[in-house]
């Protein structure tokens, strides 16, 4: 036999045994997730209220994410010896009124966007999510803190310095993630997850929109 007709034959039956157990990995955590549900205790109460309350769950989760994050940048990562309050309650307000609404809104509509099952359709909502989504949202992201520190004459330097370098980390920390949440994770799960993720983010996000334009702006901004 042809040696190019093997390595297609070996090719083909590489690609349907991931496909298997891709099909079989994802089908756990579906049953992994009922489980949770039908037994007692906080997990089981909290994806009640996903079923039951799924925007204002989803919403104070992102509230709880986004001061989290926040608190982590000036503690860790910006060496704070005391945490500025307003700024984490304003984050906190950006995640319960803005990152929750709008992540419940948009996983939903992905999906009713893109219903194809299986790894095609995987690829088809992470390039969406990660061009039609992503992009708007860094940007508003950037827009919103400044507005509501009443910065609003530093926006556009915020966005034309900071748009880019959080847009390349965003793929780097992002593709992967939303790659493991689209083929594994059960929809109503899918904020959960990304909101987890989030916290790594909201580090990110947070010590970009309130770096100072004047220190900074000949200075690099390093990935995570």
């Amino acid at each position: 036999m042809d040696s190019a007709v093997l390595r297609r034959i070996l090719a083909t039956r590489i690609i349907l045994r991931a496909r298997r157990g891709f099909q079989g990995f994802r089908r756990l955590c579906h049953s992994v997730s009922e489980k949770s549900k039908s037994s007692g205790g906080p997990i089981s109460w909290y994806l009640r209220q996903l079923d039951t309350r799924p925007i204002i769950t989803k919403s104070i989760t992102a509230m709880f994410i986004n001061s989290g994050g926040d608190v982590i940048c000036q503690v860790f990562v910006e060496g704070s010896s005391e945490i500025d309050k307003v700024r984490v309650g304003k984050m906190s307000f950006l995640g319960l009124c803005y990152v929750g609404p709008i992540l419940h809104f948009w996983f939903g509509t992905v999906f009713r966007w893109l219903p194809q099952p299986g790894l095609k359709g995987v690829v088809y909502r992470i390039a969406c999510d990660q061009t039609l989504f992503a992009i708007p949202f860094v940007t508003s992201f950037f827009a919103l803190v400044p507005l509501l520190d009443g910065r609003t004459d530093t926006i556009i330097p915020t966005i034309k310095r900071e748009l880019w370098p959080a847009i390349q980390t965003n793929w780097v920390l992002w593709i992967p993630a939303q790659f493991i949440n689209f083929s594994f994770v059960p929809l109503k799960l899918q904020v959960l997850f990304a909101n987890g993720v989030a916290v790594i983010w909201n580090v990110y996000l947070s010590m970009a929109s309130h770096r100072d334009h004047e220190s900074l702006s000949d200075s690099t901004v390093v990935s995570i």
